[in-house]
C-alpha cells in the first residue's frame, strides 16, 4: 500500500512539473520609447489588450534599435529579419504594425533637389541601419552619386544636427518629422513615406512593412499561443488607434514630448497602420531590394509568419 501511494504521489507530481513547462510565462517585450511607428504594441498594454487576451505582457524600454535584436520578443523593423537571415539567425516578423518606414529626407537651406546632394553630407540613424538602406536605394534611385553619411541618431538630436548645419539634409521619423516641419515650413522635403502617394512615389509600393512584433524562431516555436495572443492584442489596439480621434490617441500617451508635433505626427500615421497585421511574400521581396542585401541564403518565406 505504501508503495502504491509513493507511486501516485510521484505521479502527480509528474503531471504538475509538465502542466508549469506547457503553461504560458509571462512575455518580456522589449521596445524602444513610444512613438507612431511602435504606439500599437504599447496601447495594446495601455488599453488592456493583452491581459484581456490572456497572455502577461511586461513592456522594458531600451534606447537603441540593435539591441531589439538581443531580445526574446521586441519591437523592432522588418528589415532586421532580413538582415539576421543574411548571417544565418533567424528572427522572425509575427505581426506587421505600419505599412509604411514612415520617414522623410528634410533638406537644410541651400538644397533644393537631389542632385544638390553630390558631394555633401546626410545624417541618418545609424551607419548600417534602415535609415541609410533608405536613402541609399533613393539616392541611386535619383542616379546622384558622392555623398556621404554619419551618425545622427533620432528625433531630437537629428533635428539639431540638421538645425544646425552639421549635416545637409537628414533622415527623420514620426513626430521629428512635424516638429522640425513646424519650425522650418519651408523646408524642401525630398522624399516622404507618410502617405500612400509619397511611399508610392518613393519605393513603387502600396504595403511597406516596417515596424514590426519580432521573435526569436525558437521562442516562435515553443509559443505559438502567446504570439497570436500578442498579435490579436496588437490588432485590437490599431483598430482602436484608427477609430479614436488623434486627440484622443494623444490623450492615452503617457509623455508625448512636443505634444502639437505629435499630434500632427498621429494624423500622418493613422492611416498607415495595417488593418490585418500580414505580411505577404511580394512585400517582403520589395523589401528585399530596396535595402539591397544580395544573398542567396535568404528565403524571404522564412523572415515571417502570419498568425491570424
Amino acid at each position: 500500500m505504501a508503495v502504491t501511494v509513493e507511486i501516485m504521489k510521484r505521479a502527480l507530481l509528474l503531471i504538475c512539473l509538465l502542466t508549469s513547462c506547457n503553461r504560458p510565462g509571462p512575455v518580456r517585450l522589449v521596445l524602444q520609447p513610444p512613438s507612431t511607428n511602435n504606439y500599437p504594441s504599447y496601447f495594446a498594454s495601455w488599453l488592456g489588450f493583452y491581459k484581456e487576451e490572456g497572455v502577461d505582457v511586461s513592456i522594458s524600454q531600451i534606447a537603441g534599435a540593435s539591441k531589439i535584436l538581443e531580445a526574446v520578443v521586441g519591437g523592432g523593423v522588418y528589415e532586421q529579419t532580413l538582415q539576421m537571415a543574411a548571417e544565418g539567425k533567424s528572427i522572425v516578423a509575427f505581426v506587421s504594425l505600419l505599412k509604411s518606414p514612415n520617414f522623410a529626407i528634410i533638406a537644410a537651406p541651400g538644397i533644393h533637389k537631389w542632385s544638390d546632394l553630390r558631394g555633401k553630407t546626410v545624417g541618418v540613424s545609424s551607419v548600417g541601419s534602415p535609415s541609410q538602406f533608405y536613402f541609399t536605394y533613393l539616392l541611386n534611385k535619383e542616379g546622384v552619386a558622392g555623398v556621404s553619411t554619419v551618425t545622427v541618431g533620432m528625433g531630437a538630436t537629428a533635428m539639431a544636427a540638421l538645425e544646425h548645419g552639421q549635416v545637409d539634409a537628414a533622415v527623420l521619423f514620426g513626430s521629428a518629422i512635424t516638429a522640425h516641419l513646424a519650425r522650418k515650413p519651408d523646408a524642401v522635403i525630398l522624399a516622404d513615406t507618410r502617405t500612400p502617394e509619397g511611399l508610392q512615389k518613393a519605393f513603387q509600393v502600396n504595403d511597406y512593412p516596417a515596424s514590426c512584433l519580432l521573435a526569436q524562431r525558437s521562442w516562435l516555436d515553443v509559443n505559438p499561443e502567446s504570439a497570436k495572443k500578442m498579435t490579436r492584442a496588437v490588432l485590437r489596439a490599431m483598430a482602436w488607434i484608427r477609430e479614436h480621434s488623434a486627440e484622443e490617441v494623444l490623450s492615452r500617451v503617457p509623455s508625448a514630448g512636443d505634444p502639437a508635433a505629435e499630434l500632427a505626427a498621429i494624423r500622418l500615421a493613422k492611416p498607415m497602420y495595417s488593418v490585418d497585421g500580414l505580411i505577404d511574400k511580394g512585400s517582403a521581396e520589395a523589401v528585399l531590394a530596396i535595402i539591397g542585401l544580395k544573398t542567396s541564403k535568404i528565403d524571404v518565406l522564412s523572415t515571417f509568419l502570419n498568425l491570424n
